[in-house]
């Protein structure tokens, strides 16, 4: 009988929980010491002991330098966390490895599962996806499947509502969680639940709520009692003189905001710590924070998240009133000002039929009752008997239907042999039937209950024979989920030789179905040479794939050196590339060279990233005078709305170059650099959709003068057949000018250039300038006997006219270039390839 994972895990920012599917129902697990579900996402350390949710958090006050949390929002990166009583440093993996592992021990019915659904946000990176599974295999689990935030909110919406037909429905998930925000359009389709489109900020969350407090309520005040300069970034900043007052601040921030959900003031009382300004006098006032001061600085992050919810509506041509309502989830989303807003910019009513804290862990858990265990068999365990036959089974495990169709595909021999199949309440049996190679059969459900059905194999004296399927369990009245989707467009980075950078070639476009797989074929851009350091790189990045490269998130990159190479890599040799992208968005990149018969795999290395300040401001920098000289651009050429939208970025962009400025690589408020460095990725992003319209416009002039030039040579000196490939260009040419898709105006363009050529090259002057051409780079030429050989043979063949003969010297002679002359201008090979 396949085994389901059935366990589910909420790995939360500030808090986490464990589920389990159990024939239809789902149980959240509660902490044995406590009997609470929520286990908060902090880990101490005290000497040589590990703290885990309470027990760390009780401690905080005590030292709160050696107590973590939030780092759920460092994953993927190289963020570390120095560990003074260790002596050593944890990463973000290495803590969320214990946060999963002290979840196991809320598990009371003695299993010790080897497998569990982890949910993450659905803007997560692949990068962070795989920090996440990495933690998860850390912490003892051997299959870990990723489930999206949304996609597991929806399903514990859908399953729980029994009596409300959802049949075609389609709403909003607002995920607002402690440190991530995921907004998704959720539909149901025949019974299957799919999220059609998706936005995000993975730092956007309470603990940004957290910090707003500090820094615009509880900061000025202590500024305005006693004498403090500079005292945010003396808080923020690892050596600074109040660095250890701004987690104390946090923490009572925090407090403040779960008592400002229910009631209309709350009190910090800074007598809980020992402050002391720099002329000496104690601070210890009670501090009241009143709801309306707190809803004033949350406002402008709410509203952020009102734009990501119009631009997904906008997307896919819907008003609110198409919506049925908006979910929210998260603990954010307790706060009664996140609730009213959101109302108040869509105007269509917020549902909050669902406990917020709990309901991804409930979701995933569904989910987790429809995958199968698959795990790698450990040595030693072949010793057990296994059973004559291996039954393939397939069917849905959730179902709305009143019957579900049960196929099987049988491995061995069925001679002789028959099955029959029951189910539990005894209202249905099949009778004996002769079990073939493949056998299907239509069970009936009972409504709104858990099926369990009884798969028996006889033989002809009606004995059992071992098989290796006993049941088929089927959940009435809940939803399944039609895969989980690409939240981005994956891009693979090639050579643009023609502007000396680099362009993006989508692989898979974004809300593609996962897993999805791909093969394609590209060409070296250049000779790589054996035993030298010239390489090959297939870099691939997330993100818009008309974005230029550096506005998108990078995920790593697959190596080909020269270094060990059996022979040459000549420019143009084809390289056959194959992606695949798991249902956990597990990224496996494969290379051949037809050429060298060599294949390379499981190399490809997809890196945490590295965000250094110093380079942050520095990168901030160049996009500030990027847009400055885009902007010049776009007045000069009279397009004043382009320029206009430029403006538009001014504002954003100035405080983000502020805030860069006073960045350093102590900086305590790490999250920081990383939601810096989102914010600069959005910028350029907008910069690039903004500036594309140039280079198409460039494009279509470019195209207009290639098309007219080849019209005149074509009907001056071509043949019929170069007429007809002219005609072919032009035929496409409505569509074409009206695209918005560079590379089909670039093909369109490199046609006609072609077609011009072969024209011209027939032609004597230009044989003859093309050979005075060649000759002028005489002393560059590779091979200098055999290039003088060829200029007195092309001198004889101009005086005799055989142009013919020419050609095949200027051919020869331009083969005798060195590789960075034969093209016709100096290029740029970033990657290697086109």
């Amino acid at each position: 009988m396949a085994e389901m994972i059935n366990f589910a895990i909420d790995l939360g920012t500030t808090n986490s929980l464990i589920a389990k599917f159990n024939k239809g129902t789902v149980e959240v697990f509660k902490n044995p010491i406590g009997f609470k579900e929520t286990l908060p996402s902090v880990v101490g350390f005290r000497n040589d002991r590990i703290l885990v949710g309470d027990r760390a958090r009780n401690y905080f006050e005590k030292d709160p330098k050696s107590v973590f949390g939030r780092f759920k929002r460092t994953m993927g990166t190289t963020e570390s966390y120095r560990i003074r009583s260790l002596g050593q440093s944890k990463t973000s993996v290495d803590l969320s490895a214990f946060v999963l592992k002290e979840l196991k021990t809320f598990i009371h019915t003695g299993e010790s599962p080897e497998g569990a659904v982890i949910t993450v946000p659905a803007s997560f990176s692949m990068v962070q996806c795989k920090a996440t599974t990495e933690a998860g295999h850390l912490a003892g689990f051997q299959q870990v499947i990723l489930l999206q935030e949304p996609i597991a909110a929806s399903l514990a919406y859908a399953n729980k509502q029994k009596d409300l037909d959802l049949t075609n429905s389609q709403w909003i998930v607002y995920d607002l969680g402690g440190g991530t925000f995921d907004v998704a359009l959720v539909r149901i389709v025949e019974g299957e639940l799919k999220v059609m489109d998706h936005e995000g900020d993975n730092f956007l969350g309470g603990m940004d709520f957290d910090a707003l407090i500090v820094e615009q309520i509880i900061a000025p005040r202590l500024e305005a009692t006693g004498r403090f300069r500079d005292l945010v970034p003396q808080m923020t900043s690892e050596s600074g003189r109040y660095n250890m007052l701004w987690y104390l601040l946090l923490h009572a921030a925090e407090e403040a905001k779960i008592e400002l959900s229910t009631r209309t003031s709350a009190e910090v009382d800074l007598g809980r710590y020992t402050i002391t300004d720099e002329a000496g006098k104690s601070v210890d006032e009670c501090m009241a924070i009143t709801r309306s001061e707190f809803e004033s600085v949350i406002r402008p992050v709410i509203d952020r998240t009102g734009e990501m919810l119009r631009r997904i509506l906008t997307r896919n041509s819907l008003q609110p009133t198409d919506l049925r309502f908006v979910l929210m989830v998260g603990g954010s989303t307790y706060v009664p000002f996140v609730r009213r807003r959101v109302e108040e910019l869509l105007q269509i009513p917020v549902n909050t039929g669902i406990d917020p804290t709990n309901a991804i862990a409930v979701g995933a858990a569904y989910y987790a009752g429809t995958k199968e265990v698959r795990l790698d068999p450990s040595p030693g365990t072949s010793g057990a008997a296994a059973p004559g036959l291996k039954i393939k089974a397939v069917y849905n495990r959730a179902s709305h239907d009143h019957e579900e169709m049960f196929s099987a595909k049988t491995e061995g021999s069925t001679a002789g042999l028959f099955y029959r199949i029951t189910r539990g309440d005894g209202a249905f049996d099949s009778g004996l039937k002769p079990l073939a190679a493949r056998i299907h059969e239509d069970l009936p459900l009972q409504e709104n209950a858990y099926n369990f059905f009884s798969f028996r194999v006889y033989d002809s004296k009606n004995c059992v024979v071992p098989a290796d399927l006993e049941s088929i369990e089927i959940a009435h009245g809940q939803y399944s989920v039609a895969g989980q989707l690409m939240p981005h467009d994956l891009c693979l980075v090639v050579d643009d030789l023609e502007h000396q950078d680099t362009k993006l070639e989508s692989i898979f476009e974004r809300n593609t179905v996962l897993p999805a797989r791909r093969r394609m074929t590209r060409e070296a851009s250049r000779t790589l040479r054996r035993g030298t350091g010239d390489e090959i790189r297939i870099i691939v990045v997330e993100g818009p794939a008309d974005y230029h490269f550096s506005a998108n998130t990078p995920l790593g990159f697959l190596s080909v050196t020269a270094r060990n190479l059996s022979r040459d890599i000549p420019r143009g040799a084809d390289i056959e590339l194959e992606f695949e992208v798991s249902e956990s968005r597990e990224l496996t990149v494969r290379a051949s060279i037809p050429l060298l018969g060599t294949q390379y795999s499981d190399i490809f290395k997809m890196e945490p990233h590295d965000i250094p300040a110093r380079a942050l401001s520095d990168e901030v920098q160049l996009l500030v005078s990027r847009v400055e000289r885009e902007r010049a651009e776009a007045v000069e050429r009279e397009n004043y709305e382009v320029a206009k939208s430029l403006d538009g970025l001014e504002t954003p962009l100035r405080g983000l170059e502020a805030e860069a400025l006073q960045l350093s690589d102590d900086d305590v408020n790490r999250d920081g650099v990383h939601k810096l460095a989102s914010e600069k990725r959005r910028i350029a992003g907008e910069l690039s959709r903004l500036t594309a319209g140039k280079r198409i416009e460039l494009l279509r002039a470019e195209y207009v003068e290639a098309r007219n030039k080849a019209i005149s040579i074509v009907s001056e000196r071509g043949n019929d057949y170069e007429q007809g490939q002219l005609n072919e260009v032009i035929a496409q040419e409505h569509t074409l000018l009206v695209s918005r898709d560079p590379t089909r105006l670039e093909a369109a363009i490199a046609q006609l250039h072609r077609i011009t050529f072969q024209i011209l090259r027939r032609t004597p002057d230009f044989l003859v300038a093309w050979f005075e051409h060649l000759v002028s780079k005489r002393e560059s030429l590779n091979d200098q006997v055999q290039a003088k050989n060829l200029i007195e043979a092309g001198k004889h063949q101009i005086a005799t006219e055989d142009f013919d003969r020419l050609a095949e010297v200027n051919a020869r002679l331009h083969s005798l270039l060195p590789e960075r002359e034969q093209a016709s201008k100096e290029m740029r090979h970033f990657t290697g390839i086109l």
